[in-house]
Formats: C-alpha cells, sequence, structure tokens
C-alpha cells in the first residue's frame, strides 16, 4: 500500500509564469519583484519518501503510524510520502532495496542486528552523530541504543524496548510455599525451584515448542549472569568458543533444571499462548517470557489472579548483573546518507518529534516499553505499570542470542535447547560441539 500526499501549488505561481514570459529584457523575472501583479509563491513543501511497516490498524505500529501523523499536521511544510510493506514482506524488500541502491529517504529498522549492520556499513545510511545533542543522557541512555550503532556511529534511535527474560510468578502459590519475595541469586532460585517441587508444585511454565523460547528468555540472561555482556562478541571473533566453560556452564544450568523437574514435562510441544494459560490456571507457581506477555497475561488473568514480577537472579561470582536484561530495541527510523542539506534538516526534526517524551508516552500506553527516561502516563494498564516498575532498576540492554547469531547457529541451538530439556536427550557438551562446528570456527 502505498499513500501519498499531492503537492500544492498556488495559482500565483502561474501567473508569474506568465509574468516572467512577457516581460522585457533586463526586467526582473522573479514572481514576488514582478510589477506588483503576481501574490506571494507559496513555498512547496520538501517531501520525505518512507519505506515502513507502520500501519493505522496494525496493533503493534498502528501508534508510531498516528505519531507520524502527528507530526504530518504540526508540519505543514514537510510532507511523508509513505509506503507501508507489510511485516512478513519487509526484511526481502528492505534487503533487495538497500542492494540496488534505491532506499527510501527515511528507512524503518524494524531492530538491529545483522541486516541493520550490513547496509550500515556499506554507506548506504547516514549518521545521526551530530544530530544527538536532541537527546540527552539522562532522557535517552546510550547504553539502551546502542543496537542501533554500528562501529561507533550512531545511525538511529529505538522506539520501544522488548526484555527478552520476565519471570511472571503467582503471589499466592508462592506465599503460600512460603516466599514472601522473590530471590535475588541463583542459587537460592534453584533452591526454590527445588522446594516448589516437592511441594508437587510444578515451578516453571515454558511453551518451547519453536525452540526460541528457551533459547531467548533462559539461555541469554544465563549467558549475560555467568560471562557478562559480551560473551557473544567473542565467541563470533574467535576469542572464546562455545564449548569453553562460560558457555559451556549455561547449558548445564539448563540441563540441571530440567533434571530438577523445573518445567512442564510438555514445554517442547506446546506454544506460549498455552503456557500461559498453563500458569494462570493455577498450575504453575511461574511463567517465564519476555516483557510483551504481560499483554495476554493482563487480557487473560482472573480478576483475583496475582501476578508478581521478578528479573532473573544473580549468578555468584558471575560476570553479569541484574541492572542488564539481554532485549532487543526496534522500531527505530534511519536516514538515506544521500539526503541534501534540505532534507537532512526535515528529517532531524521528524526524528525529535518521534522520539519525544511525548511520542514515547504514546508508545507506552499501546503497552510497549520504551528506553528513554519518561513518566509513565497515569491511563496504562495497571498491571503492565506495575511490570515497569519491577524493571526500573535495568539499566543496560544486551544482544539476545539469535539477534547476533547466524541462523544456522540459531536453528542447532534451538534444537539442542530442546534435546537437553527432553528425558534421555542431549548432553551440553554435544550441544556446544554441534554449536561451535555450525559457527565454522
Amino acid at each position: 500500500m502505498k499513500i501519498k500526499w499531492t503537492k500544492k501549488i498556488g495559482t500565483s505561481m502561474l501567473v508569474a509564469a506568465m509574468i516572467a514570459v512577457l516581460s522585457a529584457c533586463g526586467q526582473s523575472n522573479s514572481a514576488d519583484t514582478a510589477s506588483g501583479q503576481s501574490g506571494e509563491v507559496e513555498n512547496e513543501p520538501v517531501v520525505l519518501s518512507f519505506m515502513t511497516t507502520w500501519s493505522e490498524n496494525d496493533p503493534f505500529t498502528g501508534v508510531y503510524y498516528k505519531n507520524a501523523m502527528a507530526f504530518q499536521e504540526a508540519n505543514p511544510d514537510i510532507k511523508l510520502d509513505i509506503e507501508t510493506i507489510p511485516y512478513n514482506d519487509y526484511p526481502v524488500k528492505l534487503s533487495t532495496t538497500a542492494a540496488a541502491g534505491k532506499l527510501t529517504d527515511l528507512i524503518l529498522m524494524i531492530g538491529g542486528g545483522s541486516t541493520f549492520e550490513q547496509i550500515a556499513r556499506s554507506g548506504a545510511l547516514m549518521p545521526i552523530d551530530d544530530m544527538m545533542g536532541n537527546w540527552k543522557e539522562d532522557f535517552l541512555p546510550s547504553s539502551k541504543i546502542k543496537e542501533f550503532n554500528v562501529d561507533g556511529k550512531q545511525y538511529g534511535i529505538p522506539g520501544e524496548v522488548s526484555y527478552a527474560t520476565v519471570i511472571f510468578y503467582n503471589k499466592k502459590i508462592m506465599k503460600d510455599a512460603g516466599y514472601t519475595e522473590f530471590p535475588k541469586t541463583y542459587e537460592a532460585f534453584k533452591a526454590m525451584v527445588k522446594d516448589l517441587k516437592a511441594k508437587n508444585i510444578t515451578p516453571i511454565a515454558y511453551g518451547n515448542k519453536t525452540g526460541s523460547v528457551l533459547l531467548a528468555s533462559l539461555l541469554s540472561p544465563l549467558n549475560e549472569r555467568i560471562s557478562g555482556p559480551d560473551l557473544y562478541a567473542k565467541i563470533k571473533s574467535g576469542e572464546q568458543k562455545f564449548t569453553d566453560p562460560d558457555f559451556m556452564n549455561a547449558l548445564k544450568d539448563i540441563k540441571e533444571l530440567s533434571d530438577m523437574g523445573a518445567f512442564n514435562v510438555d514445554l517442547n510441544s506446546i506454544d506460549n499462548v498455552q503456557a500461559t494459560n498453563l500458569f494462570l490456571s493455577g498450575n504453575t507457581a511461574m511463567y517465564i517470557d519476555g516483557s510483551w506477555g504481560v499483554k495476554q497475561i493482563s487480557m487473560d488473568k482472573a480478576a483475583d489472579f496475582e501476578v508478581g514480577f521478578a528479573v532473573f537472579p544473580q549468578i555468584e561470582e558471575g560476570k553479569g548483573s541484574m541492572s542488564t536484561m539481554p532485549g532487543a530495541t526496534n522500531q527505530g527510523v534511519v536516514l538515506n546518507a544521500k539526503l541534501d542539506e534540505t532534507k537532512k534538516a526535515a528529517a532531524e526534526k521528524f526524528l525529535q518529534f518521534m522520539y519525544s517524551e511525548q511520542s514515547y508516552q504514546n508508545i507506552i500506553r499501546s503497552g510497549n516499553m520504551v528506553p528513554a527516561n519518561v513518566e509513565a502516563p497515569a491511563d496504562i494498564d495497571p498491571l503492565f505499570k506495575e511490570m515497569t516498575g519491577a524493571l526500573a532498576d535495568v539499566k543496560e540492554v544486551t544482544p539476545v542470542f539469535d539477534i547476533v547469531m547466524p541462523a544456522t547457529v540459531v536453528a542447532a541451538t534451538k534444537n539442542g535447547l530442546q534435546g537437553l530439556t527432553t528425558p534421555g536427550g542431549s548432553a551440553p557438551e554435544a550441544v556446544a560441539e554441534e554449536l561451535q562446528k555450525e559457527l565454522g570456527q
């Protein structure tokens, strides 16, 4: 679907053109000085072409589209020529358009990762470092926008942040089991899991049918807590291996939890929706998923069902921190490197509007967390507000495994984790060896 706004041409311009033709030699052919016979010339708007997935009626991107329309209304001297591409078609469209050198003036990057980095390194995008003074560090921390930074250059600002791991827990079950607060250390967490299992309570609901949930919400935080935020970069560069102790220990922890009976036995055959329902029916003490999981929980929970929120616990002697969370930032607009000064100025104005306090508050109202430090509006979902409060101390976002690793490695990891959590399945050492083989190092 392509939405266009027609350029306005004033009738005074036609008059000016006729005067220019009929004027004698040596006379000014400027429309605004020609014998007073013409009116004022109406300046044509700056037109910015924009390729995006944003759509007015889309439940996920509608807020961005509405923010863009608010910008349009407030800035009649700038027109957006929007081309909306369906979400599932967008990655291919983006790659082929970039390869052909036909990127629009403004380009949506749904998220960071390898495709964005490849396009940025090709020279097709304009760094916005000279614009970053519009966003102060205390408003937009650099630690939460680094996914849109490539080789030390900032190319965009994300609209929202999704944390890969939130522990949702049933307050009543926990209280009845003797836990009035959630454990802060991993050893205490494991002790609680064992205790719940001994009381015939399934500790954790997981819906890992696609293989992606364990990878994002369990492997990724374990990697960060054990090794710190740089493990994946070190593995990709060859400085470390999947078979080294740091990564291997995370696999062993997952295997240990599985052998302890921490998960529902059908975790690899049900999806997120089914796992959420398992939790909300009171059959498990916890449910682990990304921050987006709060939407379904809020819609489907019974009125008297009390949900608690916890950050993944600290691992003793680990290099990570509870102030750091694996996640992804997305919905960032980047600029074509070929913009002239006029279009660049208009694009900067657009970015300032789209990533302002008011726009971020609209994004929060739509049920999404944001990377900026803004006060949550009073009219948001109470459960969502409670979750954002529980995650308020998270200061840095680190990459999730599947965003930074090659597709073949990601696929092998999904299979490996399903094997680790199947009785009689894979051993951690075998999984690590397979991943190192897929990485080709």
